[in-house]
């Protein structure tokens, strides 16, 4: 068994605070978007998929620096203000416990992942070094295409249909279904209450309850 854990929003609670540096970084260059229009079109979605979305949608082009700018004042945000997702250090740590093999699949860039996990403490849990911890950038497409976790199970070393991915955007969701995968989606803020056939959960202290059989 294999547990895929998303980064953004199921280990690190980093998603309003990407939204609102992304807003303000774009209202920098002129570009009007509030950060509730930023978490709602941008949740779960690469850099390169958020860029093209802007482009398309205010015709313009982004400046070659503006990457770079954004990770300067992510990384500051992220330094002062992030913090773990509730609980989600005792659910690894119980699968840790239980000998169930588990990693991190994202489709943020391995140093963005990192950062967040060092912050966090969730570093000792999920590293490359541990090579349990997978990014965009190993595969050629990320979410919603199945690639990253397709990967990142072979990667582990197993089957798709012996591996769940605990995901919270729609876009995680794509890509474990279109995987084959089982699926539970950390939804504390009933995103996904218009799709009841999903699994889902409000508590991350809940998902060992989802994850492992009664009497396990």
């Amino acid at each position: 068994m294999l547990v895929i854990f998303d980064c953004d929003g199921v280990l690190v609670d980093s998603e309003p605070l990407a939204a609102a540096v992304f807003s303000a970084e774009l209202a920098r260059l002129g570009l009007s978007m509030s950060a509730d229009a930023c978490y709602r079109e941008f949740h779960g979605h690469s850099l390169a998929y958020c860029f093209d979305w802007i482009e398309r949608k205010f015709d313009c082009r982004l400046p070659d620096a503006f990457a770079a700018q954004l990770s300067v004042a992510t990384d500051s945000t992220f330094s002062q203000q992030l913090q773990a997702v509730p609980g989600v250090k005792a659910v690894v740590e119980e699968l840790e416990r239980r000998h169930i093999s588990y990693c991190v699949a994202s489709n943020g860039g391995h140093k963005k992942i990192a950062n967040s996990l060092a912050i966090t403490g969730l570093a000792r849990y999920f590293s490359r070094d541990k090579g349990n911890c997978f990014s965009v950038d190993d595969v050629a497409t990320g979410k919603p295409a199945p690639d990253l976790f397709l990967y990142a199970a072979e990667s582990m070393g197993v089957p798709p249909a012996f591996t769940t991915v605990v995901e919270d955007s729609a876009a995680g969701v794509r890509a474990a279904t279109s995987a084959g995968m089982h699926l539970f989606v950390y939804d504390p803020m009933e995103n996904f209450a218009a799709q009841p056939d999903l699994r889902k959960f409000a508590r991350m202290q809940d998902l060992l309850a989802l994850l492992l059989p009664r009497g396990c």
